[in-house]
């Protein structure tokens, strides 16, 4: 196989649509989204509720998941692309048959494929993960014509019990 390489700079929506995904996707994210839902139909449905300090309770629960969790989340990911110039910099990926690289300038880390523990197509996104917390993001828009190959060439070297792919 030939060498295939690609260099992603994340944008501020990038990595806000990957944090949005994983707060939203995992137990926690999911009762919180359920409990302000719940919420709201509360406050529409039992509207007639007399005690002020139930709809202000029900108000800022909605609020707080509906709202205010993704503008926190927003924020995060903002300061986090200024901080990280790596991140918005950009990355250069080679994916090879012995190995994935990673290079930032003159510095660079090989990973092996046996080391990548899930790849995951979320619609947006490829998601190369090497710990449940560690993640290489790929819009699959900066992959453009080579996405094919970086999928095919995933196939090839990662087990298909971790590859979750669309």
């Amino acid at each position: 196989m030939d060498e295939i390489k690609f260099k992603i700079a994340l944008k501020v929506n990038d990595l806000y649509y990957f944090m949005m995904h994983h707060y939203y996707s995992k137990p926690a994210g999911i009762i919180g989204l359920v409990l302000s839902i719940g919420s709201l139909v509360l406050l529409i449905t039992r509207w007639n509720v007399t005690d002020a300090t139930a709809k202000m309770l029900y108000f800022i629960i909605a609020l707080l998941f509906t709202v205010i969790n993704p503008l926190m989340l927003l924020t995060k990911a903002k300061a986090q692309i200024q901080r990280n110039k790596s991140l918005g910099g950009g990355l250069e990926y080679i994916l090879s048959d012995e190995h994935l690289s990673v290079c930032l300038g003159e510095e660079r880390a090989d990973v092996g494929w046996n080391q990548i523990i899930r790849v995951k197509d979320n619609g947006r996104e490829l998601l190369v993960y090497m710990t449940a917390a560690r993640a290489y993001i790929w819009p699959k828009d900066q992959l453009g014509e080579q996405y094919a190959r970086v999928v095919a060439c995933l196939k090839q070297h990662i087990d298909t019990g971790k590859l979750k792919l669309k």
